[in-house]
């Protein structure tokens, strides 16, 4: 099986994927990360009326030299019966609708006010400080276009133009599983030459990190097949996507591909990449499936750079938006031996002076974890090259990290 590099692989992946989403009513308070399935538009104009953008007075007639105070309005007054004449003013504060007649407001510090006459000295223009109707949008604008995900921001606009709920696409239902004799459930004790399972919750944790996914735990499977089959067919039943650990590669032992052939269809590959060669992708129906290798670092890295823009496009994104975002930084390391397959080197991104930088871990073994929860970003390497300091690399930043 020859090797397949990571942008043949990932770009293989989204074609195969099988994307049926379905829709539901989410209100506006619990929206918060959800991926939003159709546009938000405005319902009326903003600003919805001209209001004034300064506490000061509004004025009619700008070559007066003074204007009489005849009324006063604060924010939320009708202004509906009360129009401004050539002289007069009203004092006004900040977000007040203007009254008719209105051609200008003077800020409150540029003015006296003398027995009921305001005064300025300084130049006016016309309309000034006076945000006009429709200035930011018109009514039917689309306000928050769909397959996004949806955050604070987004609530407070669509709360503006009234709404209560959004359009949303229903959460993805994602199993995880782990497999593998080695591995002893958390809470068990320790057997001889066992060691704990840490993939399934790396897993379970970063999925649970978005809103738009929904998580169950399929448990830990023996590295026996029919067992293994049996939990991914049970899986795959309720689920929109099952994920599992171990098991991806070809040795006596790594019962997860056959499982799958047996269940459905399945795509095994060998990555051109370092950490995380063996991967595994497919269907049991309609359900898409992901073999992740068993090594904690390497399923660490395929799940961020393959399985998670996969998860985000099943969900609604859109490619553009699901792509890891690649970075450019200039290096504070050296690699002076060059490696066969790309690298996804556990590192550092850090800013100064408005210049990106980035540093690797000393250590980058596939089965040291602890280097990862130091990371805040995956440094590419490409295949047959050296690195140094001061050159520029990509980087993939991990917002999670």
């Amino acid at each position: 099986m020859s090797l397949i590099s990571y942008d043949q692989a990932l770009a293989d992946l989204i074609h195969q994927l099988l994307v049926t989403k379905q829709v539901e009513a989410v209100p506006l308070l619990q929206a918060q990360g959800r991926v939003l399935a159709s546009n938000v538009v405005a319902t009326q104009d903003s600003p919805a009326f001209d209001h004034s953008a300064m506490d000061g007075y509004a004025i009619c007639g700008l070559s007066e030299p003074r204007w009489q105070l005849v009324a006063y309005i604060a924010t939320g007054d009708s202004t509906q019966n009360l129009v401004l004449r050539p002289g007069q003013a009203v004092r006004i504060f900040t977000g007040a609708a203007v009254p008719k007649g209105t051609e200008a407001v003077l800020p409150q510090e540029e003015v006296s006010v003398i027995d009921d006459f305001v005064s300025c000295i300084n130049p006016i223009k016309m309309q000034q400080h006076i945000r006009l109707r429709a200035e930011e949008y018109q009514q039917g604008t689309v306000l928050i276009a769909a397959q996004q995900v949806l955050n604070a921001t987004h609530i407070a606009i669509a709360a503006s133009q009234g709404y209560t709920e959004f359009a949303c696409y229903q959460k993805l239902k994602v199993c995880v599983f782990s497999s593998g004799n080695e591995l002893q459930a958390l809470g068990q004790k320790l057997q001889e030459n066992q060691i704990y399972d840490s993939n399934r919750p790396l897993l379970m944790a970063l999925l649970n990190q978005n809103q738009f996914i929904e998580v169950s735990d399929g448990g830990l499977l023996p590295d026996q097949q029919d067992i293994i089959q049996q939990s991914l067919a049970q899986g795959a039943n309720q689920n929109d996507v099952v994920l599992i650990s171990g098991g991806a590669s070809v040795g006596d032992k790594d019962y997860s591909i056959a499982a799958l052939q047996c269940l459905g269809s399945i795509q095994q590959w060998k990555l051109a990449i370092k950490p995380g060669k063996p991967f595994g992708c497919g269907r049991i129906q309609q359900t898409q499936v992901f073999v992740l290798p068993g090594n904690p670092v390497a399923c660490w890295v395929t799940y961020l750079i393959l399985v998670l823009p996969a998860l985000k496009i099943l969900a609604g994104f859109t490619k553009q938006q699901a792509l890891p975002m690649r970075l450019q930084a200039t290096a504070q390391f050296n690699i002076e031996r060059p490696q066969s397959r790309q690298q996804f080197l556990c590192g550092q991104l850090t800013t100064e002076f408005g210049q990106l930088h980035a540093k690797i871990h000393s250590s980058q073994s596939s089965a040291m974890l602890t280097h990862c929860g130091s990371s805040n970003a995956l440094v590419i390497v490409p295949a047959q090259q050296t690195v140094r300091e001061g050159q520029s690399v990509q980087v993939i930043y991990l917002k999670e990290a």
